[in-house]
């Protein structure tokens, strides 16, 4: 009876609430994504904790963080927010009709929640569409487009090309990390003065004017001059050469949530990260798109914007 109860009066409008927060990252954060104030978005999420009878967020932290209830309730959110896409998606009556291979080159370890319910929803509105998936270099990617080649794009960008159209779908918060094999992973009363003189991990994409640069920008303005103790061009290698304790470098957090390694890495300060790398779905400007080309960017378009 109790879960019964539950299920009758709970609000699917409190649930979504809480993923926004959680893919933001902080309450005013989704209230700029919903529109509407950060006291709303506060009072939904007072409002869930009462129904719930359970702590969901711990507050004063950047980004916030689920407690293990609301890392339930979110599981639980994103199960029926992809069953409710799944409704908007049989309003497309003809959109079993369509068929045909979309090319898309993606940039490597890409995390979004949205971005993986997108992938749902899609799949169930035209399940006649196939999905070529192309890893490539961001930089890489942008040079296929720029050349006609034809293919989406979906990667990180700093500078578009004029030829080339462009909208934004989410952006991925880096953080500086150490590994378990590191001085710092077990030091105490951490603060940026502490990493002044440490070591890093730098990605290729890091130079100046690349895709990564706004973390090279914040090193420099920090003063973390370190020696570079090893580059590279993949993110899985800059994870291992961190966790074994080569130096200290900066990583997605999301991608780190999702790795088996989270145990064994720390995040270091600042708390609120170092830099939002923004990611963008591509293309060309004149290349002539076909039908199935211009329904998957209008459809994720329309997605991230809701």
């Amino acid at each position: 009876m109790i879960q019964q109860k539950l299920a009758d009066n709970l609000n699917w409008t409190l649930l979504h609430v809480l993923i926004v927060i959680y893919e933001e990252g902080s309450v005013s954060a989704a209230a700029n994504r919903l529109n509407i104030t950060q006291s709303a978005v506060s009072q939904s999420l007072k409002k869930l904790e009462e129904k719930i009878d359970s702590q969901l967020v711990i507050r004063n932290t950047k980004p916030l963080k689920l407690t293990p209830m609301g890392h339930y309730c979110l599981k639980v959110a994103q199960t029926i927010f992809t069953e409710i896409t799944s409704i908007e998606a049989m309003k497309g009556i003809n959109s079993h009709l369509l068929e045909g291979e979309i090319k898309i080159l993606v940039a490597s370890r890409i995390h979004n929640p949205k971005y993986n319910n997108f992938l749902v929803y899609f799949k169930r509105k035209y399940p006649n569409i196939t999905l070529n998936m192309n890893v490539k270099s961001s930089l890489d990617i942008l040079s296929d487009i720029e050349q006609k080649n034809p293919a989406i794009g979906i990667c990180l960008g700093r500078y578009t090309p004029e030829v080339i159209n462009h909208k934004l779908l989410f952006e991925q918060r880096y953080y500086l990390y150490c590994g378990y094999h590191h001085p710092l992973f077990d030091a105490i009363d951490l603060n940026l003065d502490s990493l002044l003189k440490e070591e890093f991990i730098a990605l290729l994409c890091e130079d100046i004017g690349d895709v990564l640069s706004p973390i090279t920008l914040f090193k420099e303005a920090h003063g973390l001059n370190g020696r570079i103790s090893a580059y590279t061009n993949n993110l899985d290698e800059a994870v291992r050469l961190i966790y074994t304790g080569y130096g200290i470098g900066a990583l997605p957090d999301q991608f780190i949530e999702a790795t088996h390694l989270e145990s064994k890495l720390r995040r270091l300060p600042p708390e609120e990260g170092v830099a939002d790398i923004p990611v963008h779905i591509y293309w060309h400007k004149t290349r002539a798109l076909s039908l199935i080309e211009s329904k998957f960017i209008e459809e994720i378009v329309a997605f991230y914007g809701s």
